[in-house]
Protein backbone atom coordinates (compact mmCIF):
# COMPACT_ATOMS: atom_id res chain seq x y z
CA UNK A 1 0.00 0.00 0.00
CA UNK A 2 1.27 3.50 -0.81
CA UNK A 3 1.06 4.76 2.73
CA UNK A 4 3.29 5.99 5.49
CA UNK A 5 1.90 3.97 8.41
CA UNK A 6 1.15 5.92 11.55
CA UNK A 7 3.77 5.74 14.25
CA UNK A 8 1.26 4.06 16.55
CA UNK A 9 0.28 1.44 13.99
CA UNK A 10 3.84 0.88 12.83
CA UNK A 11 5.18 0.19 16.28
CA UNK A 12 2.51 -2.31 17.31
CA UNK A 13 5.06 -5.01 16.47
CA UNK A 14 7.06 -4.12 19.56
CA UNK A 15 9.01 -0.87 19.37
CA UNK A 16 8.05 1.97 21.70
CA UNK A 17 5.85 4.83 20.54
CA UNK A 18 7.05 8.29 21.53
CA UNK A 19 4.58 10.67 23.12
CA UNK A 20 3.66 13.76 21.09
CA UNK A 21 5.77 16.81 21.83
CA UNK A 22 4.52 20.30 22.57
CA UNK A 23 4.50 21.32 18.91
CA UNK A 24 2.14 18.54 17.83
CA UNK A 25 -0.85 19.84 15.88
CA UNK A 26 -4.23 18.85 17.31
CA UNK A 27 -6.15 19.23 14.03
CA UNK A 28 -8.71 21.58 15.52
CA UNK A 29 -8.24 24.65 13.32
CA UNK A 30 -11.07 25.91 11.16
CA UNK A 31 -12.03 28.78 8.87
CA UNK A 32 -10.21 31.08 6.47
CA UNK A 33 -10.50 29.64 2.96
CA UNK A 34 -9.33 32.50 0.79
CA UNK A 35 -5.81 33.18 2.01
CA UNK A 36 -3.75 30.50 0.24
CA UNK A 37 -0.14 29.58 0.84
CA UNK A 38 2.77 30.51 -1.40
CA UNK A 39 5.07 27.80 0.01
CA UNK A 40 3.09 24.76 -1.06
CA UNK A 41 0.15 23.84 -3.27
CA UNK A 42 -2.84 22.08 -1.76
CA UNK A 43 -4.72 19.28 -3.49
CA UNK A 44 -7.98 21.06 -2.71
CA UNK A 45 -7.32 24.77 -2.01
CA UNK A 46 -11.03 25.39 -1.43
CA UNK A 47 -10.77 23.46 1.84
CA UNK A 48 -7.72 25.30 3.12
CA UNK A 49 -7.41 26.83 6.57
CA UNK A 50 -4.71 28.85 8.37
CA UNK A 51 -4.08 26.19 11.02
CA UNK A 52 -3.26 23.53 8.44
CA UNK A 53 -0.98 25.87 6.50
CA UNK A 54 0.86 26.80 9.69
CA UNK A 55 1.18 23.09 10.49
CA UNK A 56 2.85 22.47 7.12
CA UNK A 57 4.96 25.64 7.30
CA UNK A 58 6.53 24.55 10.59
CA UNK A 59 7.68 21.33 8.95
CA UNK A 60 8.98 23.25 5.94
CA UNK A 61 10.91 25.51 8.31
CA UNK A 62 12.64 22.45 9.75
CA UNK A 63 13.53 21.20 6.28
CA UNK A 64 14.99 24.61 5.50
CA UNK A 65 17.00 24.72 8.73
CA UNK A 66 18.37 21.20 8.28
CA UNK A 67 20.66 22.23 5.40
CA UNK A 68 21.24 18.66 4.21
CA UNK A 69 20.95 18.02 0.48
CA UNK A 70 18.00 15.69 1.05
CA UNK A 71 16.06 18.22 3.12
CA UNK A 72 16.95 21.07 0.76
CA UNK A 73 15.81 19.21 -2.36
CA UNK A 74 12.64 18.01 -0.65
CA UNK A 75 11.83 21.59 0.32
CA UNK A 76 12.51 22.82 -3.22
CA UNK A 77 10.29 20.07 -4.61
CA UNK A 78 7.43 21.20 -2.38
CA UNK A 79 7.89 24.94 -2.85
CA UNK A 80 8.42 24.43 -6.58
CA UNK A 81 5.03 22.76 -6.93
CA UNK A 82 6.30 19.35 -8.00
CA UNK A 83 4.00 17.86 -5.37
CA UNK A 84 0.72 18.94 -3.82
CA UNK A 85 0.06 18.55 -0.10
CA UNK A 86 -3.20 18.25 1.79
CA UNK A 87 -4.71 16.57 4.81
CA UNK A 88 -6.37 13.17 4.78
CA UNK A 89 -9.84 14.69 5.04
CA UNK A 90 -9.25 16.23 1.59
CA UNK A 91 -8.60 12.99 -0.29
CA UNK A 92 -10.03 13.08 -3.81
CA UNK A 93 -12.73 10.52 -4.47
CA UNK A 94 -10.28 8.39 -6.43
CA UNK A 95 -7.64 8.51 -3.70
CA UNK A 96 -10.28 7.82 -1.06
CA UNK A 97 -11.21 4.62 -2.88
CA UNK A 98 -7.56 3.59 -2.97
CA UNK A 99 -7.15 4.24 0.75
CA UNK A 100 -10.28 2.18 1.41
CA UNK A 101 -8.74 -0.70 -0.53
CA UNK A 102 -5.46 -0.40 1.36
CA UNK A 103 -7.22 -0.39 4.76
CA UNK A 104 -9.67 -3.30 4.47
CA UNK A 105 -10.06 -3.65 8.24
CA UNK A 106 -11.88 -0.30 8.32
CA UNK A 107 -14.61 -1.65 6.00
CA UNK A 108 -14.88 1.68 4.18
CA UNK A 109 -17.49 1.90 1.41
CA UNK A 110 -17.42 4.31 -1.57
CA UNK A 111 -20.57 5.99 -0.26
CA UNK A 112 -18.73 6.85 2.97
CA UNK A 113 -16.87 9.58 1.08
CA UNK A 114 -19.54 12.10 2.01
CA UNK A 115 -18.49 11.61 5.65
CA UNK A 116 -14.85 12.47 5.00
CA UNK A 117 -14.78 15.78 6.88
CA UNK A 118 -12.09 17.22 9.18
CA UNK A 119 -13.62 16.09 12.48
CA UNK A 120 -15.54 13.02 11.39
CA UNK A 121 -15.13 9.55 12.86
CA UNK A 122 -14.14 8.31 9.40
CA UNK A 123 -11.28 10.80 9.14
CA UNK A 124 -10.17 9.89 12.67
CA UNK A 125 -10.14 6.19 11.77
CA UNK A 126 -8.00 6.81 8.68
CA UNK A 127 -5.69 9.17 10.57
CA UNK A 128 -5.15 6.53 13.25
CA UNK A 129 -3.80 4.24 10.52
CA UNK A 130 -1.81 6.63 8.34
CA UNK A 131 0.76 9.37 8.74
CA UNK A 132 0.91 9.91 5.00
CA UNK A 133 -0.41 8.72 1.65
CA UNK A 134 0.48 9.51 -1.95
CA UNK A 135 -0.76 8.95 -5.46
CA UNK A 136 0.69 10.61 -8.53
CA UNK A 137 1.99 13.96 -7.20
CA UNK A 138 -0.62 14.23 -4.42
CA UNK A 139 0.54 13.85 -0.84
CA UNK A 140 -1.84 13.65 2.11
CA UNK A 141 -0.70 13.86 5.73
CA UNK A 142 -2.39 13.26 9.05
CA UNK A 143 -2.89 16.03 11.56
CA UNK A 144 -1.34 15.71 15.01
CA UNK A 145 2.26 14.94 14.06
CA UNK A 146 5.12 16.89 15.57
CA UNK A 147 6.86 19.25 13.16
CA UNK A 148 9.89 16.94 13.06
CA UNK A 149 7.83 13.87 12.27
CA UNK A 150 5.76 15.74 9.69
CA UNK A 151 8.92 16.90 7.95
CA UNK A 152 10.15 13.29 7.92
CA UNK A 153 6.79 12.13 6.53
CA UNK A 154 7.07 14.69 3.74
CA UNK A 155 10.54 13.39 2.87
CA UNK A 156 9.12 9.86 2.80
CA UNK A 157 6.19 10.75 0.55
CA UNK A 158 8.14 13.02 -1.82
CA UNK A 159 10.50 10.09 -2.33
CA UNK A 160 7.53 7.93 -3.31
CA UNK A 161 6.29 10.56 -5.74
CA UNK A 162 9.61 11.11 -7.50
CA UNK A 163 9.97 7.32 -7.88
CA UNK A 164 6.41 6.94 -9.21
CA UNK A 165 5.72 4.38 -6.52
CA UNK A 166 2.03 4.08 -7.37
CA UNK A 167 3.19 2.19 -10.48
CA UNK A 168 6.46 0.51 -9.51
CA UNK A 169 5.17 -0.58 -6.12
CA UNK A 170 3.07 -3.33 -7.66
CA UNK A 171 5.45 -4.52 -10.40
CA UNK A 172 6.82 -7.57 -8.61
CA UNK A 173 5.23 -8.03 -5.18
CA UNK A 174 6.43 -8.37 -2.50
CA UNK A 175 9.92 -7.36 -3.70
CA UNK A 176 8.83 -4.17 -5.45
CA UNK A 177 6.83 -2.98 -2.43
CA UNK A 178 9.78 -3.71 -0.16
CA UNK A 179 12.19 -1.72 -2.34
CA UNK A 180 9.91 1.31 -2.56
CA UNK A 181 9.17 1.38 1.17
CA UNK A 182 12.74 0.69 2.22
CA UNK A 183 14.01 3.57 0.07
CA UNK A 184 11.46 6.01 1.50
CA UNK A 185 12.10 4.94 5.08
CA UNK A 186 15.85 5.15 4.50
CA UNK A 187 15.46 8.72 3.25
CA UNK A 188 13.27 9.54 6.23
CA UNK A 189 15.80 8.03 8.64
CA UNK A 190 18.57 10.21 7.22
CA UNK A 191 16.59 13.27 8.29
CA UNK A 192 15.42 11.90 11.64
CA UNK A 193 17.91 9.21 12.70
CA UNK A 194 16.83 9.25 16.35
CA UNK A 195 13.40 7.92 15.38
CA UNK A 196 15.00 4.78 13.93
CA UNK A 197 17.92 4.33 16.28
CA UNK A 198 18.48 0.63 16.90
CA UNK A 199 15.88 -0.40 14.31
CA UNK A 200 16.73 -2.71 11.42
CA UNK A 201 14.92 -1.04 8.51
CA UNK A 202 14.76 -4.28 6.52
CA UNK A 203 12.91 -6.04 9.35
CA UNK A 204 10.86 -2.94 10.06
CA UNK A 205 9.49 -2.68 6.51
CA UNK A 206 8.86 -6.41 6.13
CA UNK A 207 7.06 -6.65 9.48
CA UNK A 208 4.94 -3.53 9.31
CA UNK A 209 3.91 -3.97 5.68
CA UNK A 210 3.29 -7.68 6.22
CA UNK A 211 5.58 -8.76 3.39
CA UNK A 212 6.70 -12.36 2.85
CA UNK A 213 10.45 -12.32 3.45
CA UNK A 214 10.89 -15.73 1.79
CA UNK A 215 9.73 -14.28 -1.52
CA UNK A 216 12.25 -11.42 -1.53
CA UNK A 217 15.64 -12.40 -3.01
CA UNK A 218 18.47 -12.62 -0.50
CA UNK A 219 20.63 -10.33 -2.63
CA UNK A 220 18.01 -7.59 -2.40
CA UNK A 221 17.64 -8.00 1.35
CA UNK A 222 21.41 -7.64 1.64
CA UNK A 223 21.56 -4.46 -0.51
CA UNK A 224 18.05 -2.97 -0.57
CA UNK A 225 18.76 0.68 -1.36
CA UNK A 226 17.90 1.63 -4.94
CA UNK A 227 17.66 4.97 -6.82
CA UNK A 228 16.13 7.55 -6.78
CA UNK A 229 17.05 8.79 -3.31
CA UNK A 230 17.24 12.53 -3.98
CA UNK A 231 14.43 14.53 -5.66
CA UNK A 232 16.76 16.47 -7.96
CA UNK A 233 15.64 18.63 -10.90
CA UNK A 234 16.84 15.90 -13.28
CA UNK A 235 14.81 13.32 -11.38
CA UNK A 236 11.68 15.47 -11.67
CA UNK A 237 12.21 15.99 -15.40
CA UNK A 238 12.38 12.23 -15.83
CA UNK A 239 9.36 11.74 -13.55
CA UNK A 240 7.02 13.73 -15.86
CA UNK A 241 3.94 13.99 -13.63
CA UNK A 242 1.86 15.36 -16.52
CA UNK A 243 1.94 11.92 -18.14
CA UNK A 244 0.27 10.22 -15.15
CA UNK A 245 -2.96 8.43 -16.04
CA UNK A 246 -5.90 9.14 -13.74
CA UNK A 247 -8.82 6.71 -13.40
CA UNK A 248 -12.19 8.29 -12.53
CA UNK A 249 -13.87 7.03 -9.37
CA UNK A 250 -17.46 6.94 -8.18
CA UNK A 251 -18.14 7.92 -4.56
CA UNK A 252 -21.86 8.52 -4.98
CA UNK A 253 -23.97 8.14 -1.80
Amino acid sequence: MLVRLSILAAFVAGAACAAPSDDADDGSGTGGKADGSSRFIEVDPSHSNPTFRTYIHKALDLLEADRSELANLTLKSIEGGYVKIDELSDLTCEDFLRVAKDLPDLHIQPSDYVNLTPRSELTADITNELDGYMWSNRIYVSRGQTSKRLAATLIHEVNHVVNKSEVGYYDDLPTSAFLHEYRSFYAESQFDPEEYEGIDLVDYVITNYELDRTKIPAAILAAPLTPILLPTPDAWRERDVDSDVETPGDCSP
